[in-house]
């Protein structure tokens, strides 16, 4: 039967009608599950960054208090801001007052909130992960990184990533990461991944490294980034495992080798049920390890042990913290970074560890691509010791060709420590009970007033602390602190 045109007409403006229902109806189910309507966020306008304080104060008050996800703790950021978390949201504060500025909140639950940096040189610049790291679970996993300004909160980059439940963040050189209890991943400032290892979900390629291994500690440096790692088929003790940051441009690269398949460039028997990374640079990894005796080990790239440094750590100390927490959670070793020297909290100790240039023997010409594989032998001779400044390190003779390297160095250890300590010109505040240890950061001797009291109200647990601008900051637990001169 032939429709007439009036009735061809509202058959067309029903079928108009039906596809217009369906289209707004699509357009309401994409934006009810979409990261726009699951996002909450409120900016401030641009702010200057306090300036750093020049003196350590003699005494200190409390001038503000705020409450934190203890779970997800909190960020003090040299831009001067605070950034507080809750179930969902992470909030930035001023760091003199503690006034609100911002907040960046989603529906799903924050797995973390972190930051590496160490000064404020502006967050637009390239070439280093700069600003507030948060990220939130989906899906089963905490995929979904954030990076947002510390003064404003505007996003910056975004990404998603099947990091493992139950990890943390890493931060260190140019790149931040997830350290999971199997997985690894590392990106670049603008969150570009470099690079994924361990047992990778779904391997986009065929024979793609899978370790079998479980990851307790992670460090970031320039170049290279290190694991510590157990694996209950490689036998009873920890192994130190290094690797290119960005297999894409890693000198001599095999054929074939990427951000998914890559070959380390070491892997390390530490001879030690127990081992924590406590320094790294472009060259070596400084690791602290149980066994025989506690002690600091230098690797250098190669695998081959360069230095070996007894410390006043107890064996006890370094096996627990290189372990997953009871519920299964893994994280890096706690640290402060300043400059070349790094403070590593390990059980109620802080180890100082410098960085310095030194010239070695150039390197053979590698007879192949493939990584070493290093077991533990009879130490060499102990170069520096803990609280001194001597080296017994030895040289090339003049004769042979020599280059440059970033070597690592023990400077001291202090026990007491209640956290990690903040830095004020070239003095650290350690909490410990009743207040904050002031000493020396390049030698460890006591500084003026030796400790700073500070009242805690009856608070014993781990106290984290941080300067920015005039402030010390101290995270205890689900309560954030600031504390003013006088």
């Amino acid at each position: 039967m032939t429709l007439s045109a009036a009735s061809r007409k509202t058959v067309d403006r029903i079928v108009a009608a039906v596809i217009a229902v369906v289209v707004i109806a699509a357009g309401v189910v994409v934006y009810l599950t979409s990261d726009a309507r699951a996002t909450t966020s409120v900016t401030a306008p641009p702010a200057t960054a306090a300036s750093s304080a020049q003196n350590v104060p003699p005494s200190l008050r409390e001038s503000w208090s705020l409450a934190t996800n203890a779970d997800v703790g909190a960020v003090v950021s040299p831009y001067g801001a605070v950034v507080t978390a809750d179930a969902t949201t992470v909030t930035g504060h001023d760091a003199i007052t503690g006034e609100f500025r911002w907040s960046y909140g989603r529906n799903q639950a924050l797995c973390a909130v972190g930051s590496g940096d160490t000064d404020a040189p502006g967050v637009e610049t390239r070439g280093k992960v700069r600003g507030i790291m948060a990220v939130s679970e989906k899906n089963g996993y905490c995929s979904e990184q954030m990076l947002l300004d510390p003064l404003t909160g505007e996003r910056h980059y975004y990404r998603t990533s099947p990091n493992q439940l139950k990890g943390s963040l890493a931060f260190g050189g140019p790149y931040a990461g997830w350290l999971g209890p199997t997985l690894v991943e590392l990106w670049r400032d603008d969150l570009v991944r470099t690079i994924q290892y361990g047992d990778l979900p779904s391997p986009p390629k065929p024979n793609s490294r899978a370790t079998g291994c479980t990851f307790t500690d992670i460090a970031l440096a320039d170049v290279q980034f290190a694991t510590v790692e157990h694996c209950e088929e490689r036998g009873p003790n920890a192994r130190v495992v290094i690797n290119f940051s960005t297999p894409d441009s890693a000198p001599d690269k095999p054929e074939g080798q990427d951000v998914f398949k890559h070959d380390p460039r070491a892997d390390i028997d530490t001879g030690a049920p127990g081992a924590r990374i406590v320094g790294i640079t472009a060259d070596r990894v400084a690791v602290l390890v149980s066994a025989p005796e506690p002690a600091v080990v230098v690797y250098d790239d190669k695998g081959t042990e360069t230095s070996r440094t007894p410390v006043d750590i107890p064996a006890e100390l370094i096996v627990r913290a290189d372990a997953l927490t009871a519920d299964g959670h893994t994280s890096a070793t706690p640290a402060v970074r300043d400059g070349a020297a790094r403070y590593s909290l390990v059980g109620d100790r802080l180890l100082g560890i410098t960085s310095d240039t030194v010239q070695v023997p150039a390197p053979a010409p590698a007879p192949s691509t493939t990584a070493s594989s290093v077991t533990y032998a009879a130490p060499p001779t102990i170069g520096f010791l803990a609280g001194t400044t001597s080296s017994t390190t030895s040289t090339a003779p003049s004769t042979a060709e020599t280059v440059s390297v970033k070597d690592l160095a023990v400077r001291w250890t202090k026990s007491g420590a209640l956290g990690l300590p903040a830095v004020v010109a070239g003095q650290l505040l350690m909490p410990v009970r009743g207040g904050l240890s002031v000493f020396a950061s390049d030698s460890g001797s006591s500084g003026v007033p030796g400790t700073i009291p500070v009242n805690r109200g009856g608070y014993t647990g781990r106290v984290d602390a941080g300067a920015v601008g005039p402030m010390i900051v101290e995270t205890r637990g689900g309560r954030v602190v600031g504390l003013a001169a006088g």
